[in-house]
């Protein structure tokens, strides 16, 4: 396990709230702590522990020098830790400072107590040890209660006689809970005495921390292994799922604020997966993370903290960035990867071979691989009984050489790839390449030129098509909209010309928005053309933000993309690629259906009402007489079609991820060299595009 050099984060915090008779110079902590405490040792060591991933690292200084301790307890009353002490035989109250004040306390049994914890909705510590000489205790914290800080008998140990070894206080219902040797739950009634038991969780051992979160999670660590399992109280019939692994010792007790979550919000530590939750990505399905540790080992050249799955979306720091795949991946062929690790470790892997949205034990492809600081080449064998298509593939590196796709690891990282498991001898062709994205702006006013802001609808998207000998088996588009600064309601599509729509196996078409499967088919119906509409009105799918008109075109409006698409779109057979058209293929706008236009038309235009790209022409749904209106140039004879009188277009494709200009500024004043290039037919200013070129107060900031 990773030890400790990763700046404290127990010791940092502090509260100037304390209890007016003992202690008077400790410290307690400045709030609920999301970590977990850890006592240990004959000769005592504090630990904090993130319970998340088993990171834990040593709190109590060197010289703490303090004896066997047990019982460990965390007040949510004064933010002090408290604990048996066998030295001074009695409870103690310990600060964030590491100072420990003994707590005298008359007619306390003399052998102690290892079981512990203080209610969170009554002021008071409940002690407890098995046989007739001990049992159930309650010393109450409350100085304003006419008890204070004395010891008083509950329920006598044979009455209440549980092999157990610590209990928590759930957050909010007043009981403890506790685990015994067998692996039994019980449910304690600390003020009636009694216990009830709850299920068996199917895991058995001695469990000396027990700890609750906020949410009702109990976890409880095993001594002989350092295992966290996570049990959810809130179940008919609780069971133990593995959960993380920490550290062992034979002297373990554990105690953590039960209101605080189990990731830090504010400060996390954490690295988590990004393929859906299916796969166990989220902290709720106890996904795949790995706690940063002291920040040695990831993959690629950074890994970005996050309180939870997809926490990183919208950050211009991607930290997928440590896995290249060298090859194509085809069922029943060996294909190889590129794994770059900042240290050494070991890598596991799992491809979802059967598209299932989940990984299986039989679909792990890389088992335990030692890797080495710096460029690794792997190669794996992918299974003949892969399905084509997209699916998901899940990179973990750690010092720990095997790891399963979910639970928590106390370092390295864990990467998450969406990849296509392509037919045998098949081609494929990516566009802009196969891992970055190209962009569409549309300027929505035509035929009228309009403030020519370009902002519209941006989206980025990504194309691919996939042959065997030229025969075109599968075709996929795969997008995101960053942008819509448009008053008027516009669908969005993909005409693929050249295809039909009786060429397409509809019964394999897969059609997904923000990673969820649709139950329509985006294949538009009564159109001899493939067209395929991916959104009949974009603002049904995206919001603009508080005090915001629009959706991240205006300063201070840059929320995170709010819709995804993917589009997989398999053949019939026999169709030839080269009778299709090449990439972009016809992306285009159209009106939404009954909703308004410009003056031009005098009516809802709806789907009569497209936008395409510099001289493409319109589908077979375009109403051919709007050519020409208002200050369209478009000359069907010629193939001109959807550019002004100085050649200037309404839509354009950009093989980058560009910024688009911000609200109301026309797109001369973003990008000074754009008009040249169009009216120069591309032969000048090819880059204008590029964020070196952009005027850089006139563009959105991401």
């Amino acid at each position: 396990m990773l030890n400790s050099v990763r700046k404290n984060t127990v010791s940092g915090i502090i509260l100037a709230i304390g209890m007016t008779n003992i202690g008077l110079h400790a410290q307690s902590f400045t709030e609920c702590p999301a970590e977990a405490f850890l006592i240990q040792d004959k000769l005592a060591n504090l630990y904090s522990v993130q319970l998340a991933t088993g990171f834990y690292e040593k709190s109590s200084p060197v010289d703490w020098n303090q004896d066997k301790m047990n019982a460990l307890a965390f007040s949510v009353h004064d933010r002090y830790l408290y604990a048996f002490n066998y030295y001074y035989g009695t409870i103690v109250r310990i600060g964030s400072d590491f100072q420990v004040t003994p707590i005298p306390l008359a007619n306390i049994p003399e052998q102690g107590f290892y079981v512990g914890d203080i209610s969170v909705i009554e002021n008071a510590y409940y002690l407890y040890r098995p046989g007739g000489n001990y049992g159930l205790f309650r010393v109450s914290l409350d100085e304003s209660s006419d008890d204070y800080l004395q010891i008083k008998n509950v329920v006598n140990g044979t009455t209440l006689n549980l092999a157990i070894y610590d209990f928590a206080f759930h957050p909010d219902n007043g009981f403890a809970y506790a685990v015994d040797r067998w692996g039994n739950l019980w449910k304690i009634d600390v003020q009636a005495g009694t216990s009830v038991k709850i299920s068996n969780v199917g895991e058995a051992g001695t469990f000396g921390a027990v700890y609750f979160d906020v949410t009702g999670n109990l976890y409880i660590s095993r001594n002989s292994d350092g295992n966290i399992f996570r049990v959810n109280t809130n179940w008919s019939y609780p069971v133990a799922e593995f959960f993380a692994s920490g550290p062992a010792s034979s002297n373990n007790d554990g105690a953590r604020c039960a209101l605080a979550p189990i990731i830090s919000q504010e400060s996390p530590t954490t690295d988590f997966g990004d393929a859906p939750d299916s796969y166990g990505s989220s902290i709720n399905n106890n996904g795949a993370r790995h706690d940063v540790g002291d920040g040695t080992l990831f993959l690629g050249a950074t890994v970005i903290n996050e309180p939870n799955a997809y926490a990183d979306n919208g950050s211009e720091v991607n930290d997928n960035d440590g896995i290249k795949f060298v090859t194509g991946i085809e069922a029943g062929k060996t294909a190889i990867v590129e794994i770059t690790a900042s240290a050494d470790g070991f890598v596991n892997a799992w491809l979802d071979s059967d598209k299932d949205g989940e990984f299986d034990a039989d679909e792990q492809i890389i088992v335990a691989e030692a890797v080495t600081s710096g460029s690794n080449i792997v190669a794996y064998d992918v299974p003949t009984w892969a399905e084509t298509g997209t699916t998901w593939t899940r990179f973990r590196l750690s010092s720990e050489a095997s790891l399963s796709p979910i639970g928590g690891v106390a370092d390295g990282e864990v990467e998450d790839y969406a990849i296509d498991i392509a037919e045998q001898n098949v081609t494929a062709m990516h566009y802009p390449s196969l891992d970055t994205w190209a962009t569409l702006a549309f300027e929505d006013n035509w035929p009228l030129e309009g403030d020519y802001d370009m902002n519209d609808l941006v989206v980025r998207y990504r194309l691919s098509s996939y042959d065997v000998e030229g025969t075109l088996m599968r075709v996929k588009i795969e997008g995101e909209v960053v942008a819509i600064g448009a008053a008027y309601h516009n669908g969005f599509a993909f005409r693929l010309p050249g295809l039909l729509r009786s060429q397409i196996d509809t019964g394999r078409l897969i059609f997904k928005i923000n990673g969820v499967a649709q139950n329509i088919t985006p294949l538009e119906a009564d159109k001899d053309e493939a067209i395929f509409i991916i959104a009949n009105d974009l603002w049904d799918f995206v919001t603009e933000g508080e005090s915001c008109k629009f959706y991240r075109t205006e300063t201070g409006c840059g929320s995170n993309v709010q819709m995804t698409f993917s589009l997989e779109i398999p053949l019939e057979a026999n169709v030839n690629k080269a009778d299709v058209a090449d990439f972009p293929y016809d992306p285009f706008i159209f009106a939404s259906a009954g909703h308004e236009r410009s003056y031009v038309f005098g009516e809802a235009p709806g789907r009569r009402f497209e936008i395409h790209l510099k001289n493409q022409a319109p589908t077979e749904a375009f109403q051919a007489n709007f050519l020409g209106r208002g200050d369209d140039a478009s000359n069907a004879d010629n193939g001109e079609y959807f550019i002004n009188a100085n050649g200037m277009p309404w839509a354009i494709n950009i093989p980058y991820e560009w910024q688009h200009p911000v609200e109301y500024m026309d797109i001369k004043y973003a990008y000074p060299n754009f008009h040249s290039f169009v009216t120069s037919s591309g032969a000048l200013n090819v880059d204008w595009f590029t964020v070196e070129k952009s005027a850089n107060n006139n563009v959105f900031k991401y």
